[in-house]
Formats: structure tokens, C-alpha cells, sequence
């Protein structure tokens, strides 16, 4: 079977067995920091927080809105994106507080014209999504909207860039999370992180993912939780930095390679790839097209049969009863029939051309029995 995706670790264990042999296994060690100041410093951010895992990053992104801005009165969050903004959010604020934004087709992001932002109300804050690693351009929304406070959820968009930077690192956006899990770029198993450029935020957030403790030792002032990442963790992250632009070359050449494989499909437009915004790059995670008229849960039966795992794009926001009731602007047939036509395909670092190549060749054996071509 070839799987949607493998952890790319084998080069990268030695720290880790280390941390263990010292007994340093748990959120004190040297790992922590080492990982933390070359996260910071590869990303050029000022304030960075490991974490046990993503949605706790994500989760404190809200516990920095709240605090910060506490007398919002709307939350914008994106159509079709994984669970985690969602349910985070709600762990925070009343379902009246969110609205589920307009998508672009294009994209598959949120749509980001100056029509559609000119419509957002006063007061309110945007979760950005870099959906399944295509980049909104967060500077560009913050000079057209400069009221708005923008947070961004970069689990999957991370080491993409808008306007030449990082992604979750301008200026423009009050925090952002990133997430370590075992199918993203680099990975800790779990794990993840939060960046801001706000020390006062850095500083609540410190406190708030610690249990809320003072600097009086078991003495604590704010309700807080344990999302400490482990020193194992830390150093599995550390020995990936080091070699982070191995492992970005090794995403690229993945995508250069599915771009000349579906050369042919994407140019007759049976296959379709979604469009980048200006002045961004993508964080190249994992490789999707769209196949109109596609029902993806036959392609995923027949791919299976030939041991290759493929997986859907994220359903419309209505799909999940829990969010039955968040305001929704208007019924988008897109957005409802995403799923069944969007298609994720293996995109780990080490997949190989000829994996790719009969991934490829059994995709256009499905297309050429059920008439696409």
C-alpha cells in the first residue's frame, strides 16, 4: 500500500533517543529551547511556543482574541476546512459569535475580494485557514481592512509564504498556530506551536499553556491547561530543522513531479488544480486536484484495490451537527460538493517517481473506465 503519508523521521532519531537515555522526557530538557530558538529563528518570528499539538495552538489563538480584543463581536471562519478553528472557537465563545465565510472556487480559500471584505462588520476578527497548504495573503486583507484583527490557523500552511515572508509571521495577524502531526512537513507525532510579535500576548499565552502558573511557583492566576510539548518531541523537531531545507526540496520535487505527470489531464481540464493568490507561495503539504463530476468515494474504493491511499477535501461546515446552526451567508453548491470531487493524493517527503508515476497511471485508468477521458 502506498499511504496518504509517512513520516519522514529515519534521519532524525538520534536526539530523541538521547532525550531518553538522559531521562529528560517530559517538557524540561535541552530540546525544548534548542528546537524553539531555530524554530524562531528560521522563521523570523519574535515570540514562539511549542506545544503538546496544533489544536491546543489553535485553541490558544482564541484564548489571545479573547484577551486582547474582549469585546469582539463577530468571528469570520472559513467553509471546508478541517474541524480544529471550529471547535476551538467554540471552546471559547457562543455559536451566535461566528459567521462561516464565502469560498473561492479557485482557491478553495476563503474568497479574499475587496468586495466581499468590504461587507464584514466592524469589531469582528477573520481566522485565517491556509487551507491544505494554499496561502491567503494576510498582509494584503489587513491593508484593505485594517480594522479587522486576523488570526491564523497555520497547521497546514506552514513554511508557505505571502509578500517573500513565512506565513504566520507578519505583522498583520495578532498570532497563528502550526502544527508537528505525524502527516505534516516536519513532525513530532503530535505536537505544535504558537507565534505571535505581541510580547503581551506571548506572555499571557506562556502563562495559559502552563497551567496558569505565577512566578511564585504552584501559585496561579488564570485558568490554564497543559499543552507543554515533551523534550522527546522537541528534539525529533530539532534534528528536522537542521535539515529543513532537505525535506522542503524533497515536497518540491514531489509537486514538480505530479505537475508533469497530470500535465496532459490538467491542460484538457478533465483534471484541475487550484489557483495560488499574488504574492504567495504554497507550503507545498499535501498535492490535490479536482475532478469535476467526480463521486470520490467510487475513485477511493477503485484506488484501494491498486494499494493506494487517497483521501477527501474537508466537507462544508453544515455537514457537522455540532455546527448545524453557525449563520451561513447563502447555500453554495461548491462548497456542498466539494468532497466528492476533491482529491488528496500521497504526498509524503519520501515518495518515490515510480510511486508517483503508477499513482498516476492507475488515476487515469479509473478516469479513461468511467468515461472522464
Amino acid at each position: 500500500m502506498i499511504p496518504i503519508y509517512i513520516p519522514y523521521l529515519d534521519k532524525y532519531k538520534s536526539s530523541a533517543i538521547k532525550a531518553i537515555e538522559d531521562n529528560w522526557i517530559s517538557n524540561h530538557g535541552i530540546y525544548v529551547n534548542l528546537a524553539n530558538e531555530l524554530l524562531q529563528k528560521k522563521l523570523n518570528v519574535k515570540y514562539s511556543i511549542l506545544m503538546n499539538n496544533g489544536t491546543s495552538a489553535t485553541h490558544c489563538l482564541y484564548k489571545a482574541l479573547k484577551y486582547k480584543y474582549p469585546d469582539l463581536k463577530k468571528i469570520y471562519i472559513p467553509n471546508n476546512v478541517f474541524i480544529a478553528p471550529w471547535n476551538c472557537g467554540l471552546y471559547e465563545y457562543d455559536e451566535g459569535f461566528f459567521e462561516v465565510m464565502k469560498i473561492d472556487e479557485n482557491t478553495c480559500n476563503i474568497d479574499t475580494s475587496e468586495k466581499y471584505f468590504k461587507t464584514l462588520e466592524d469589531n469582528s476578527a477573520v481566522v485565517i485557514v491556509h487551507n491544505l497548504g494554499n496561502i491567503v495573503n494576510v498582509p494584503r486583507l489587513k491593508k484593505m481592512r485594517p480594522d479587522l484583527i486576523f488570526i491564523e490557523d497555520n497547521c497546514e500552511g506552514i513554511f508557505g509564504k505571502y509578500n517573500d515572508i513565512y506565513t504566520g509571521t507578519s505583522n498583520a495577524s495578532l498570532c497563528s498556530a502550526v502544527s508537528f502531526y505525524g502527516n505534516k512537513t516536519l513532525t513530532t507525532g503530535e505536537g505544535g506551536a504558537f507565534f505571535t510579535n505581541d510580547k503581551d500576548v506571548y506572555l499571557y499565552i506562556k502563562k495559559v499553556y502552563s497551567h496558569g502558573m505565577t512566578n511564585n511557583r504552584y501559585i496561579h492566576d488564570v485558568i490554564g491547561y497543559n499543552y507543554r510539548m515533551t523534550n522527546i518531541q522537541a528534539a525529533l523537531l530539532y534534528e528536522q530543522l537542521l535539515d529543513l531545507d532537505h525535506i522542503i526540496n524533497l515536497k518540491i520535487e514531489i509537486f514538480k513531479n505530479y505537475d508533469n505527470l497530470l500535465e496532459n489531464l490538467i491542460n484538457s481540464g478533465i483534471v484541475k488544480k487550484t489557483q495560488t493568490e499574488k504574492n504567495t507561495q504554497i507550503s507545498y503539504w499535501m498535492y490535490i486536484i479536482l475532478i469535476p463530476g467526480l463521486d470520490f468515494k467510487h475513485l477511493e474504493l477503485f484506488m484501494n484495490e491498486k494499494n493506494i491511499q487517497v483521501r477527501p477535501l474537508f466537507y462544508d461546515i453544515h455537514f457537522h451537527s455540532h455546527l448545524k446552526k453557525i449563520k451561513k451567508q447563502e447555500v453554495n453548491l461548491f462548497c456542498n460538493n466539494l468532497t466528492n470531487i476533491g482529491v488528496m493524493l500521497p504526498s509524503f517527503p519520501n515518495l518515490k517517481l515510480n510511486q508517483q508515476k503508477y499513482i498516476i497511471s492507475c488515476l487515469k485508468d479509473y478516469l479513461v473506465i468511467n468515461k472522464f477521458l
